[in-house]
């Protein structure tokens, strides 16, 4: 089938291991022509902010076409990044011909020329995800009363007709999309974030543990920690070294990866470089932060969610993370210790907990391998996102 990805109402960025990048790549993998509408919004990895690319057309290395658009009206300046109307893509969609249209995020008023596709098109299917809870959208009244309970509300309302299926990716969406716009219960399916299993070489998990903890000099008996991502002050990278660095024992180290944001890269690094049990390594490539799970014992985040939660799940990582209302489901069966607060003495606590005590670290471990693997699993994920009846 043809199937289009539209990544319109936020960021597309290439070569990364998110959702937008990751089913396209397993909707290829099984046979089906694929084609990514994106935003011209990204990433910069040299300084952990957004960023903008030019618009245009190109291929990923898997052989998907991109095609970047840029805003319908220019002169509206900023109030285009909530709004959100782009050139042509009604014709875009006429041009592609898909078969299916799985669209990332709802919150733009171009969904409406989306829907009005659909409407002339009846034989083609639309699916929309939601990625938007209260942890991350409306956050001021402005946002919440004006953008979510109107503007978006409206638009969201108007194309529900022509939207098959509305897949909600944590139960605290699925509650924000009920409360914000009013849509039905029935219209709602669970579409989880997951990890690209293709990369995650189990066979070679011992080889790619003893190489890494080679090059990093950290010794095989090492209780090795693991976090990362896009590092901004929401992580609580401070709080997490804060209280790394008052845990007195050698043997346990921590793995950092990721792009600090400007605003926390100085105070951070220099945290770092006091204590050698802490080894930041940079930025990762998505298929190489596979390989440094799978080196490490534990993963920690203890901040904001990330999709590099499910990841290190699916890598057999018992998890512990910041506790979020909605976000309890990365929890499969007793995988996860959860943080109730910021405080540096519930991550240390947690810490010990799942140092001290390896019956309990078995019993985890074994749930991330088993459950976690086939819950979060996106070649089994890519199908249910095109295939919903």
């Amino acid at each position: 089938m043809k199937i289009v990805h539209l990544c319109l109402s936020n960021f597309y960025i290439d070569n990364f291991g998110y959702q937008e990048n990751i089913i396209p790549k397993y909707n290829k993998k099984e046979g089906h022509d694929v084609t990514i509408i994106a935003s011209r919004f990204s990433y910069n990895i040299k300084n952990g902010e957004n960023t903008k690319v030019q618009a245009g057309s190109y291929f990923t290395s898997y052989g998907i076409k991109v095609i970047r658009i840029d805003y319908k009206y220019k002169w509206l300046g900023k109030i285009n990044d909530k709004i959100k109307i782009y050139k042509e893509t009604y014709k875009l969609l006429e041009k592609e011909k898909p078969d299916i249209i799985f669209n990332h995020g709802m919150q733009f008023l171009d969904l409406l020329e989306v829907a009005r596709y659909i409407k002339d098109n009846p034989e083609c299917l639309l699916y929309v995800d939601n990625h938007a809870a209260n942890i991350n959208s409306g956050t001021n009244i402005l946002s919440r009363q004006i953008l979510h309970k109107k503007m978006y509300k409206w638009v969201i309302n108007k194309s529900l007709p022509y939207i098959k299926k509305i897949f909600a990716i944590a139960p605290g969406c699925k509650e924000f999309a009920k409360e914000m716009y009013g849509i039905p219960d029935e219209k709602i399916e669970y579409l989880f974030l997951g990890a690209d299993t293709d990369k995650i070489n189990l066979i070679n998990k011992a080889h790619a543990r003893k190489k890494i903890r080679e090059e990093l000099n950290i010794d095989d008996k090492d209780f090795l920690f693991i976090t990362g991502g896009k590092l901004s002050k929401g992580k609580n990278i401070s709080q997490l070294l804060e209280a790394f660095r008052k845990i007195d024992n050698k043997d346990i180290k921590i793995i950092i990866f990721g792009v600090f944001s400007d605003d926390i890269k100085k105070e951070l690094l220099t945290k770092i470089e006091s204590d050698n049990r802490i080894i930041y390594i940079g930025w990762l490539k998505g298929e190489d932060v596979y390989s440094y799970y799978l080196a490490s014992d534990a993963a920690i985040f203890p901040g904001t969610k990330s999709a590099l939660w499910e990841q290190a799940i699916c890598c057999g990582l018992p998890l512990i993370c910041k506790k979020w209302t909605g976000m309890e489901y990365v929890d499969v069966g007793g995988n996860c210790i959860f943080l109730d607060n910021d405080e540096e003495n519930s991550i240390i606590e947690s810490i010990k907990q799942l140092h001290g005590n390896p019956k309990m670290y078995k019993e985890m471990k074994k749930v991330a391998e088993t459950t976690g693997y086939n819950t979060f699993s996106y070649e089994k994920i890519s199908r249910q996102a095109i295939f919903v009846e």
